[in-house]
């Protein structure tokens, strides 16, 4: 609980000149930024030592939620500029706890690089919650006796420092991620993916991307999700419209329906509204095969008591079925074709969304609610196998 408390304190900060800092102004503007989320903060006392700022007796409830409580929290190497707070590091210390025989043991987290606003600040950047330059994670395991669970070397985040007009870029890498399949709970699942050759999996996640405040493109090059011996799934997207003024609308809202001031149907025509003001670049998505095709059609033919290629034939035969639903004949003869030939020799799926030009938000919406079949050609989609 003392390290969730931790995090979630963190995950709520935003991103001059910093001189020593008032550790009563720094509890103050800390709580103000939960209250503009939708959050309560209580702070006990707030002391400075040297440095670093110690925070006592904190409690944070998130709307209706369940309040978690911490005793102390130190804020490590605090400066102060006239319109916020900067926060040099907050560590969560390692730990081992068991329960119910099961051993979880965490290798600690930091969070670097933490910007707090004061009420004065008028950057609307700044006064977006969550802005850190790095934070470190783990490595985590999950025990039970002699066997490993679960497993992760850890997570490193990273991010550039924000300066006015320009874009920040961010990158994040989870590795060595490592769960024993023959200790799931479901027996079901675990007969699954005994079916399927998987005993144990591991793999790991890297994103990388970066947001310009200032005309709102916000560009996600890399979302990588690698299983050995599985698959890797690859996803990029480009959107524009989130401009730093997007953002604080969005927080807002989410803020006034976490409080309770707005309802969910509120929040939903809420956030339509503020749909209008984004655009589709483009996007897409690759799976990159490592043999889970191969192994899904066999489990699914050991089921049905058939071949390999008669699962693979059945899928052909079906595909330009449920495509001709989409009334776009072109679009798919180019998917029962990509589809085909994967089929035949797993390799590689990509669907790409190419448009000529930015589609706003809005046309998308129009086209999916009055003429679905379209979406295709609006947004260049092409699909490929084993290019």
């Amino acid at each position: 609980m003392k390290t969730v408390s931790v995090l979630a304190l963190v995950s709520l900060f935003p991103g001059m000149a910093w001189a020593e800092a008032d550790a009563q102004g720094l509890a103050d503007a800390l709580k103000h930024q939960f209250s503009k989320n939708g959050a309560t903060l209580t702070i006990g006392s707030a002391t400075a030592d040297g440095d670093d700022v110690v925070l006592s007796d904190i409690t944070m409830k998130p709307g209706e939620a369940e309040p978690a409580k911490l005793e102390e929290l130190r804020l490590q190497d605090v400066s102060e500029s006239d319109n916020g707070y900067r926060i040099g590091k907050i560590e969560a210390p390692e730990f081992s706890m068991t329960k119910e025989g099961k051993t979880l043991d965490f290798g600690g987290a930091a969070v670097t690089g933490i910007q707090v606003p004061k009420e004065s600040e008028t950057d609307p950047v700044r006064n977006i919650s969550v802005l850190v330059e790095g934070m470190t994670v783990g490595p985590v395991s999950v025990s039970e006796g002699d066997a490993v669970l679960f497993k992760m070397d850890g997570i490193v985040y990273t991010s550039s420092p924000y300066e006015p007009g320009q874009a920040i870029d961010s990158e994040m890498e989870m590795t060595g991620v490592e769960a024993d399949m023959t200790k799931l709970p479901d027996p079901k699942a675990r007969a699954v993916m005994q079916q399927l050759g998987y005993d144990m999996l591991s793999g790991g996640m890297s994103m990388k991307g970066s947001w310009n405040p200032s005309d709102g493109q916000m560009t996600i090059s890399e979302w990588i999700l690698d299983v050995t011996d599985a698959a890797a799934l690859n996803l990029s997207i480009d959107l524009s419209g989130l401009t730093s003024e997007f953002m604080q609308q969005v927080q807002e809202i989410a803020a006034k329906q976490e409080s309770g001031e707005m309802n969910e149907q509120a929040m939903g025509f809420a956030m339509m509204g503020l749909m209008q003001q984004l655009s589709f670049n483009g996007a897409e998505i690759a799976l990159q095969d490592a043999s889970l095709t191969g192994r899904v059609l066999d489990f699914v033919a050991a089921q049905q008591g058939a071949k390999r290629q008669d699962i693979v034939n059945m899928a052909k035969g079906m595909t330009p079925l449920l495509l001709a639903q989409l009334q776009n004949p072109g679009f798919a003869k180019m998917v029962s074709e990509a589809v085909n030939t994967y089929l035949d020799d797993p390799q590689s799926l990509t669907v790409t969304a190419a448009p000529d030009a930015p589609v706003p938000a809005p046309q998308i919406m129009g086209a999916a609610m009055g003429a679905p079949q379209t979406i295709p050609d609006i947004l260049g989609v092409t699909v490929t196998a084993n290019e």
